[in-house]
């Protein structure tokens, strides 16, 4: 097939990605980059059509509007689900898609394990361990317990799966409320209170935009049952962290993991790394063993498609976000 794209990876490993690409498009002008500080002359040298790009491995955040507004470029892959860092795009004149789907199965196998872990009391006997202290703890089962997932997108889902599969209450909320599968209700974006009403379990994997940005409150904190188990592994800015504090202090939440933060790294000095009743992870819910490698797969899958002629998969609406 005669064509004329030229690909451009930007990537902090490409010997990782090399075979792969090579095997799959000998013919086709591919280009890696892995220092952010050749960008610019990159991008003048090889005007590249199509970009396959890793947020922060080499290039910024910050440079993806750079990338995606380059008159050169007429679709923009995103390694990640999340696309807020992408700026403002016409969906007329360039394409954006994201890797939403790709890791789900990981980030909801972590998610599901950070909520039995945190349910059987391992925080605490963590720091019954570091004391040397023998003091058991009773610990309730899942059994019909209401678990409420605040987006159930591709990672919502397969954590519902889970979820179902050891006999909790599914709730969750989406764009527009429809059966879901393994959902027991699902209520609109304009519900969420209602989702989230006596719910002893809470799981975040909702989108960053406008609309979503702080919802988790102290009106949603308060929604909750007594006692809640949190977890947020979409973006920090969806949760507002003085609210998550106050409910944590006032036991309103009993524990929360949090995979994502307002500010990353978090700052040393936060007080989020020193509450007993947290779980800090570096923002790795899906970096499962070769993710890169997993993420270059699925380009390479709409890369056949793009190539073709068809239409993309995972193509994000610049309105909604995702």
């Amino acid at each position: 097939m005669e064509h004329d794209h030229r690909v451009l990876i930007t990537n902090d490993n490409p010997e990782k990605l090399m075979p792969l690409f090579k095997e799959r498009y000998p013919d086709l002008a591919i280009r890696f980059l892995s220092d952010a500080d050749t960008l610019d002359a990159t991008l003048a040298e090889f005007n590249p059509t199509v970009i396959f790009a890793y947020p922060g491995e080499p290039v910024p955040k910050s440079k993806f509007p750079v990338m995606i507004n380059y008159p050169s470029v007429q679709w923009i892959s995103n390694s990640g689900a999340g696309v807020e860092h992408m700026g403002q795009w016409n969906p007329k004149e360039k394409i954006v898609t994201n890797a939403s789907g790709v890791n789900a199965p990981f980030l909801a196998q972590y998610t599901i394990a950070a909520h039995m872990s945190a349910n059987i009391g391992m925080p605490l006997y963590a720091r019954q361990q570091r004391q040397k202290l023998w003091r058991m703890e009773e610990w309730q089962p899942f059994d019909d317990r209401r678990f409420c997932i605040i987006g159930l997108g591709n990672i919502g889902q397969a954590v519902a799966g889970y979820a179902k599969a050891l006999n909790l209450r599914v709730v969750g909320t989406r764009g527009t409320a429809r059966p879901t599968p393994n959902v027991d209700e699902v209520y609109d974006s304009d519900n969420i209170m209602r989702a989230l009403t006596g719910a002893e379990f809470v799981s975040v994997h909702t989108a960053l935009t406008p609309e979503t940005k702080g919802m988790i409150s102290d009106d949603a904190f308060a929604a909750m049952a007594d006692g809640a188990i949190f977890l947020n592994a979409s973006r920090g800015a969806v949760v507002d962290e003085d609210a998550l504090l106050r409910a944590l202090d006032s036991g309103k939440v009993k524990t929360a993991i949090l995979d994502v933060f307002q500010q990353e790294p978090l700052p040393k000095d936060h007080p989020l790394w020193e509450h007993e009743n947290v779980i800090v992870t570096p923002h790795m819910a899906d970096s499962v063993k070769d993710w890169h490698v997993n993420n270059a797969r699925a380009f390479c899958d709409n890369l056949d498609r793009w190539l073709a002629g068809d239409q993309l998969q995972n193509i994000v609406d610049p309105k909604k976000g995702y």
